[in-house]
């Protein structure tokens, strides 16, 4: 069955996503904060609109993109890097209250294994797990989670780790570096494409869960794993700390 399946967020997860949706036969919408990014996701065959989610208002053509969708995917990064201040939550809030006039089936949010927080004893947790988190990033992915739940259609939560592909990679801002810290807490990584294929998953009917974890990579500790990284990539290898380390260990019951 071919929906026709809108990505809030068509960056560098969302077009490969959208892309993969197109060769499955499905019709896509995206969204795009960048107004010279149009004709782009166009000659991709995706049909483009230009939406931005304030703090008080959506600024762009929400109702049209989010009209006659099946499925909607929430790829909105907090963005709480260059704004701590950020309602996020409340961001949230504002994009499902619009969300409802519009009937969706189906929503699928992106969140992240930030929901969970690092400890000293590195504990291990799966989707029966409550999140967690006591930084200010952590309580407010939380909480949009708690708003994502609350739509009364069929919601699935994914929480990645730290995303990786293409040209992105963390050992990228790692090279080099002294003093990184944590060395034996075990990396949470998750590779683009792997991500990708899930969410088709979830669309296709094959995986139902309304939370789950997607985590790709072995949890080797940090400082082996990115000394080697380092080396694959011809860069020099960062140097760890000796010692204290705190961290956690994200799996899937699920998948």
């Amino acid at each position: 069955m071919n929906n026709t399946v809108g990505i809030m967020g068509c960056g560098w997860l969302g077009t490969p996503l959208a892309l993969s949706l197109l060769k499955k036969g499905h019709v896509v919408k995206g969204t795009t904060t960048q107004i010279m990014k149009l004709q782009e996701l166009r000659d991709a065959g995706i049909d483009p609109y230009l939406v931005e989610l304030k703090e008080t208002f959506i600024h762009g053509g929400v109702d049209e993109f989010l009209k006659d969708l099946d499925v909607l995917i929430i790829n909105i990064p907090p963005g709480l890097r260059k704004n701590p201040e950020s309602d996020y939550p409340g961001r949230m809030e504002l994009l499902l209250h619009t969300i409802q006039k519009h009937n969706i089936e189906q929503l699928i949010y992106i969140s992240s294994t930030a929901v969970f927080e690092d400890r000293k004893e590195i504990p291990t947790y799966t989707e029966s797990d409550a999140a967690n988190a006591t930084d200010l990033k952590g309580q407010k992915l939380i909480a949009a989670e708690e708003k994502i739940i609350q739509y009364p259609g069929s919601t699935t939560i994914i929480r990645p780790g730290g995303l990786i592909g293409g040209d992105r990679h963390p050992i990228q801002m790692l090279a080099g570096r002294d003093g990184v810290s944590n060395p034996d807490a075990p990396i949470n990584l998750t590779d683009r494409e792997y991500l990708i294929q899930l969410i088709l998953k979830v669309i296709e009917g094959e995986i139902e869960a309304p939370i789950f974890h997607a985590i790709s990579e072995p949890h080797e500790d940090r400082k082996s794993y990115y000394e080697k990284t380092a080396q694959k990539f011809n860069l020099d290898k960062p140097e760890f700390e000796i010692g204290y380390t705190v961290g956690k260990k994200v799996v899937s019951e699920i998948y």
